[in-house]
């Protein structure tokens, strides 16, 4: 009897061949062919994202001349898209260029298939896939996956984070804690957006935290949710330290993407208009955000009780993550938060009430053809090239580095150059063979010795953004213009020459 007890619970069918299993799986890779349709019009239009040709330019340093050092890797960066670019870098047959971009599509459709398996769960296969089909066709959405600037997994991991906030009233109460925990401190290294994500968090978490336990140990419940993501930050910190001798490196270069748009916030017209405020930057991700994504407004008519909370978190989170961002010069466009405004959206989607699937719908068709009108409005210029591509052939190559690294790619030798401001030359040259770069040895002992200067150097001019931007022309700022004893100029461009030592 005892074995008969156990063996029914046991039979349970296979994951395999559990209703909904199987169109999960083609509604990822139907996402999946339209990503990578979508992709290949817009890399045949000439569409040419410089965060994917910079990520391009690291899979081959990382692959032809450290390896998988820990020290080139570097701490300004999230490393998560780093080494899963790498992993599917080395499949046989992918064009090395593209592989930025198949990480992103790959995040959605997986995202798109969570999605329709949370929706179908609730609301029906019919409903869950025709809503699943409105948001991945939202503009905010293609933008992310086919951008090429790796926020495909930051989407993807923010939704999984907040899927987590519908656990916090259930019976399994610290297994929901925990699970936030993990996804907040796995965003952490996934995506440079975490940080401020988890500040917009704080103050709203009450929201969904049960009232009893919040009278009890509020204190319990923050460090539970956030002392992993605080671990994260200061472990980070200390390999900043250990590596570079200064902790909030990550923070305080330059070319930190932790550090967003502040860089160039001088020529972004949103941080021109609303950079270093709250409250306008607050106002105008309300007027974009919500009639892009309308239907959160229906969230506190859902079937659930208290499913409206999550929702409102979520969506505080995001807007006050934008705010947050604005105000402190991160954000380079309002779309780089709003696109997070999927979440939220979802949350509220899986609790609706049969009555109210018709309203929904029309409201997610509105959002999306009013956010099709907003995007192709932004004057921002990586959305404007993206736009255009979707329906003209556009010239976005960088043709003097295309020349050059075409160049180089005949002249086998050592070289010196800074993969900083010549990510585009090492793309363009296809591989990182016999290049010095600023990690190396070689390259920090060159420039203290310039007797040991390698046979040839690439340097940019000055007063270029690539020349701002290179290490040899900030510590040898004459040899542009002058070369180097013992070196003659054997390349020449408006803003690249390479000298190379005489025989």
């Amino acid at each position: 009897m005892g074995l008969a007890s156990t063996w029914l619970p046991s039979a349970r069918p296979r994951s395999g061949s559990k209703p909904g299993t199987l169109p999960a799986a083609v509604v990822l890779l139907a996402t999946l062919a339209l990503l990578s349709t979508l992709v290949s019009h817009l890399l045949y239009n000439g569409y040419l994202s410089q965060d994917a040709l910079n990520s391009y330019a690291r899979l081959l340093v990382m692959r032809d001349a450290s390896g998988l050092r820990l020290e080139y890797a570097g701490f300004l960066s999230p490393q998560v898209a780093l080494y899963l670019n790498y992993l599917i870098s080395l499949l046989p047959g992918l064009e090395g260029a593209v592989v930025p971009y198949l990480l992103d599509i790959a995040a959605v459709s997986v995202l798109a298939g969570l999605l329709w398996r949370d929706l179908a769960r609730s609301q029906g296969q019919l409903w869950a896939l025709i809503w699943t089909m409105l948001l991945v066709l939202h503009p905010f959405t293609l933008w992310t996956a086919t951008a090429g600037f790796s926020a495909g997994l930051g989407l993807l991991a923010f939704y999984c984070l907040c899927r987590t906030l519908r656990h916090f009233q259930g019976e399994s109460q610290l297994k929901g804690y925990l699970r936030f925990a993990g996804w907040l401190c796995l965003l952490f290294f996934i995506d440079e957006r975490a940080l401020f994500i988890a500040l917009a968090l704080l103050p709203w978490m009450a929201l969904v935290a049960p009232s009893d336990l919040l009278r009890r140990a509020p204190l319990a419940f923050y460090l539970v949710c956030y002392v992993p993501f605080l671990l994260a930050l200061l472990s980070w910190s200390y390999l900043n330290w250990v590596y570079y001798g200064e902790g909030l490196r990550f923070l305080l270069d330059p070319d930190s993407r932790f550090r967003g748009g502040l860089g160039e916030a001088h020529v972004l017209p949103w941080l021109t208009e609303v950079g270093g405020t709250w409250w306008p930057a607050l106002v105008w991700l309300v007027a974009i955000g919500l009639p892009a994504f309308p239907s959160i407004l229906l969230a506190p008519w859902g079937r659930v009780p208290g499913s409206w909370a999550a929702v409102a978190v979520a969506t505080a989170c995001v807007i006050g993550a934008g705010t947050l961002a604005t105000w402190l010069w991160f954000a380079s466009h309002p779309v780089l938060f709003l696109s997070l405004l999927l979440a939220p959206t979802a949350l509220g989607l899986r609790a609706t009430r049969p009555g109210n699937r018709l309203p929904v719908t029309v409201a997610l068709t509105a959002g999306l053809l009013l956010a099709w009108l907003v995007i192709f409005r932004i004057p921002i210029a990586t959305l404007t090239h993206w736009t255009t591509a979707l329906q003209y052939s556009v010239d976005l190559d960088p043709h003097e580095e295309l020349e050059l690294g075409t160049w180089l790619a005949q002249s086998r030798m050592p070289t010196m150059i800074d993969d900083q401001a010549g990510f585009a030359v090492i793309a363009a040259r296809r591989d990182a063979q016999d290049l010095v770069l600023p990690f190396s040895d070689e390259f920090r002992i060159a420039l203290a010795s310039p007797e040991r200067l390698p046979a040839q150097i690439v340097v940019a001019a000055p007063g270029t953004p690539q020349g701002s931007q290179d290490a040899i022309n900030r510590h040898f700022p004459q040899i542009w213009r002058e070369g180097h004893p013992g070196y003659q100029l054997v390349y020449e461009q408006e803003v690249w020459r390479v000298w190379q030592r005489q025989q």
